[in-house]
């Protein structure tokens, strides 16, 4: 009903546009749902807000729309209201309206605004993209359970839409993993070697040296005669940059032995990570490499070169103290930021210039990242190197995720990836289900901290808010089994016919509750905000739990019981529209 009154205003407002020399394509319609009937079903504010441009009385514009709106035969009446609102009342079984729509278009209710051809859109979404130096952990977990949900209403709604990865497979810490590895290796034939600190501390670290003891025919990787100098090396780390050095060393002495750990432990990590990711029903179909950037094809210059190159052109890279520095500091940042240090590596920052330089040149009408609350940092500078590109900067959004804690049984457990004190996602999803892991992910704004109770996550009660929404569809489900089981069946024609009966406080609010579904879509994928369709469902199955509590569906009036299983049916299927969207099951029994 909001929409087509909505429309109704579109229709009356195009009219006045026309006597009037100012442009009011733009004025936005807000439609009000009233809870109390002395003012009507719904009302808007659209005269007060037009008042305003037109510089005429609110009460003389409203009566102007109201003259102009065309009749609706679900409208009992349309009156202004002081100072300046058109309240709009509905006929008695008007409201039911909404359930002939759903039943008529199933999976395809909700999904009313879906994006025409000229407006479709080619977006790219990346998330999650965690450093493959260990399991996905929690932290992880909610940012991939948004960017899935994010991705799955914008598809749903018509636009093309590509999930991508961006694996970090080079750098720093990416050796710092290799040497990890290869020194618990080591440790496998020698219990008395010492192991650094600053290194990869998990029990995953062990298995993986485990596994190449397993392909390895030789025994040592260090060559024994480099055996004490090793033992050196590790006892002299004292801070964080010493790791620098033995990373060199093993370098050198393990050569090409090196990099082919470094192969195997990544190919070992990224497997780990997609099948951790599968499971909690994220389907990205991109995975973009870093080493990609710095790779020259058919003789043509490596990505990362043709940027440096072009940002050199343009006079935004300048050399000092042997590094390349961006001058960041033209588009009001504090400093500049260096892009090549003095031993000629690239930092992260210049990867990301690279990196986001290339999402740019495949074509895409919107780029969104998907980051971690701590990279709130590196927004400014992206946006400045893509102006300095000559790229648009309104193309690219980001979404800040913020940090997720778990608790058990009140208090918060202690995490740290590198010292491998951790609860793995696969780990989480063993305890509470890959579908809790999803939900509980996903059921509070991207903004806020989340607590990831998981005592309520494995709960069977109402408190439990996955379970009561697919307790609610459930629940209908073992209606029309009772149904059956009684010799009796469904009329879809009878229920239809006779849906004016559903006249109650209860089920008009039910009513007006599932006409919402399209508008609540509509905002999560314009905004971003995947939990307002957590939020809607939780609702919807408290407003149905409330009226199966009180009324009795299986009555003996032919008439009456139809109408409530069309109503029934309607409610099962937007609960199964929204429990889709979000990746989820609507289980028939439970």
């Amino acid at each position: 009903m909001k929409k087509e009154i909505k429309e109704s205003l579109k229709i009356a407002l195009s009219s006045l546009d026309e006597k009037s020399k100012v442009d009011l394509s733009s004025a936005e319609i807000e439609i009000k749902e009233n809870k109390g009937k002395k003012f009507g079903d719904y009302s808007t504010n659209l005269a007060l807000i037009l008042a305003q441009k037109l510089k005429i009385e609110p009460e003389k514009i409203a009566k102007s729309l109201i003259k102009k709106i065309p009749t609706n035969p679900s409208l009992e009446k349309i009156e202004f209201a002081k100072p300046g609102f058109i309240n709009f009342f509905v006929k008695e079984g008007g409201h039911s309206e909404i359930l002939k729509a759903i039943n008529r278009e199933k999976e395809d209710f909700g999904l009313s605004f879906r994006s025409s051809p000229n407006k479709k859109k080619k977006i790219l979404i990346e998330y999650v993209s965690s450093n493959p130096t260990g399991p996905l952990h929690v932290g992880h977990g909610r940012g991939a359970a948004f960017g899935s949900v994010l991705s799955s209403i914008l598809r749903a709604l018509g636009h093309a839409v590509d999930e991508e990865y961006y694996v970090n497979d080079q750098g720093r810490q990416v050796d710092i993993l290799t040497v990890s590895v290869l020194i618990r290796y080591e440790q496998l034939l020698d219990n008395k070697m010492p192991f650094p600190e600053g290194c990869y501390q998990g029990d995953y670290i062990k298995l993986y040296a485990k596994k190449i003891s397993k392909l390895k025919k030789e025994n040592h990787l260090v060559p024994p005669s480099k055996k004490n100098l090793l033992i050196t090396e590790i006892k002299r780390i004292k801070k964080d940059e010493d790791l620098d050095i033995l990373i060199k060393f093993l370098k050198e002495n393990l050569k090409e032995r090196f990099h082919e750990t470094k192969k195997f432990i990544l190919q070992e990590i990224i497997s780990s990570i997609k099948l951790d990711l599968k499971k909690l029903g994220v389907k990205q179909n991109l995975w973009f490499k870093e080493t990609t950037l710095y790779r020259s094809l058919n003789k043509k210059p490596s990505l990362m070169n043709k940027v440096k190159t072009s940002l050199k052109k343009t006079g935004f890279i300048y050399e000092k103290e042997g590094a390349l520095w961006f001058k960041s500091t033209k588009f009001n940042d504090d400093k500049d930021r260096v892009i090549e240090k003095e031993n000629g590596q690239a930092t992260y920052f210049a990867s990301d210039i690279a990196y986001h330089f290339d999402k740019y040149q495949r074509g895409y009408d919107k780029i969104i990242n998907v980051w971690g609350a701590d990279h709130h940092g590196y927004l400014p500078r992206v946006r400045s190197a893509m102006l300095a590109l000559k790229q648009d900067p309104k193309k690219l959004e980001v979404i800040f995720i913020q940090f997720a804690s778990l608790l058990r049984k009140g208090k918060k457990i202690s995490m740290s990836t590198r010292g491998g004190e951790f609860i793995s996602l696969s780990e989480l999803m063993e305890e509470v289900s890959a579908e809790a892991a999803r939900f509980f992910f996903i059921n509070s704004k991207a903004e806020q901290h989340l607590d990831f109770d998981l005592d309520l996550a494995k709960e069977e009660s109402k408190d439990n808010p996955l379970y009561y929404v697919q307790y609610a569809h459930a629940r209908i489900c073992s209606v029309f089994k009772k149904l059956n089981s009684e010799n009796k069946k469904y009329d879809y024609d009878l229920g239809k016919k006779n849906i004016s009966i559903l006249s109650g406080d209860r089920e008009i609010g039910i009513q007006k509750l599932l006409s919402q579904f399209p508008e609540v879509i509509l905002r999560a994928a314009n905004n971003y905000e995947p939990h307002l369709i957590c939020y809607y469902l939780r609702n919807l199955a408290s407003s149905f739990h409330s009226y199966y509590n009180e009324e009795r569906f299986l009555v003996e009036n032919e008439e009456e019981l139809q109408a409530r299983l069309f109503m029934l049916k309607a409610i099962k299927q937007v609960l199964f529209n929204g429990l889709s969207l979000l990746g989820l099951s609507s289980p028939s029994s439970m």
